[in-house]
């Protein structure tokens, strides 16, 4: 009989990189401020992807002994 039997999950968050926008001084310019907006949108997909990466690795299926034939009766059933 196979009993699923909960696994932890040992794959480590990722790092939360620090965003342009948060490192812009007081007083930056709407120039200053559109540039770090677009540096942040790449960061935080690349930081997204790691994220998922890391949800993905922990979220798939254990991986099981080889496949065995069922027994009884509707192993012997024609499919």
């Amino acid at each position: 009989m196979n009993v699923a039997v909960p696994v932890e999950c040992k794959e480590p968050i990722p790092d939360r990189p620090v965003m342009p926008t948060e490192a812009l001084r007081p007083g930056a310019d709407v120039d200053q401020f559109a540039q770090a907006a677009m540096a942040e949108i790449e960061r935080r997909e690349g930081y997204e992807g790691q994220l998922v990466a890391a949800l993905v690795i922990c979220t798939r299926p254990v991986a099981q002994g080889p496949e065995k034939e069922p027994l009884g009766l509707r192993a012997a059933w024609p499919k």
